[in-house]
């Protein structure tokens, strides 16, 4: 009986830590996968000095301005993050670059 009682122990603490891993597993689950749907890559392109942003992705339009800082603040409010397609740079610090790079060629 004793043997049984302990048996029956091991199994319900067995299934109850069981349970708290996958409650566990699908937190983090969901966590990583509204993480990840925050991330925008885009591709930025430059026509007539006028800053264009796009999904690069889905090729939706996102922001346009004549300025790095204009782009930026023409973002929408949507707490995503808007990365360069390589995925190493936010998308101010790329049209950062390309407006030193353009403004270096010209002189």
């Amino acid at each position: 009986m004793e043997y049984f009682l302990l048996i029956l122990l091991v199994v319900v603490v067995s299934v109850i830590w069981q349970r708290v891993q996958h409650i566990r597993d699908m937190k983090l689950k969901a966590a990583l996968t509204d993480f990840v749907n925050k991330i925008i890559p885009c591709k930025v392109e430059q026509r007539d000095g006028e800053y264009y942003i796009y999904s690069a992705l889905t090729q939706k339009f996102i922001a346009q301005g004549r300025t790095p800082k204009e782009v930026h603040n023409n973002l929408p409010n949507d707490e995503k993050f808007y990365l360069s397609f390589d995925g190493h740079r936010e998308i101010l610090e790329e049209l950062e670059d390309i407006d030193l790079r353009n403004k270096s060629m010209i002189q």
